[in-house]
């Protein structure tokens, strides 16, 4: 039989409740400042169409409606914000997909600063995805 003693070390790495619920403010601030940059610097047209600013609008309210429960401390707010990352992450893949696939899903090409916005946005959509996630069980 093995031996199944819970190690004291590894149950002092799991985060608290006021650590995920402030990396989720902070990782939804983010997104909206590296989202804003779509209209800073990029430099296709596209994205200033009607249809892509109202999703832009749509975003940007979808991420205030969740900060607002978020701060009230309501678990639909802790959702909302995990199923929004979850979509950015989506959306910004697919822009870069002319990495792989030599063509954009989304767009034209992105320049290279746009790619690393990209990238930039995916691991902080991921973070926003790990704290909503674990404040929403831990609420």
């Amino acid at each position: 039989m093995g031996n199944f003693k819970v190690d004291k070390n590894i149950t002092n790495w799991k985060t608290s409740y006021q650590f995920n619920h402030n990396l989720l403010l902070v990782s939804l601030i983010a997104l909206t400042v590296i989202g804003s940059l779509y209209y800073w610097a990029d430099e296709r047209g596209e994205f200033f169409e009607p249809f892509w600013i109202i999703v832009l609008s749509i975003w940007y309210m979808t991420i205030g409606f969740s900060l607002f429960l978020i701060f009230r401390k309501i678990k639909s707010g802790y959702l909302i914000a995990g199923v929004l990352s979850w979509i950015t992450i989506t959306f910004w893949v697919f822009d870069n997909s002319h990495i792989v696939f030599q063509v954009s899903l989304i767009a034209s090409e992105p320049n290279l600063f746009m790619t690393i916005r990209n990238f930039t946005g995916v691991g902080i959509a991921g973070l926003a995805i790990f704290s909503s996630h674990n404040a929403f069980h831990k609420i």
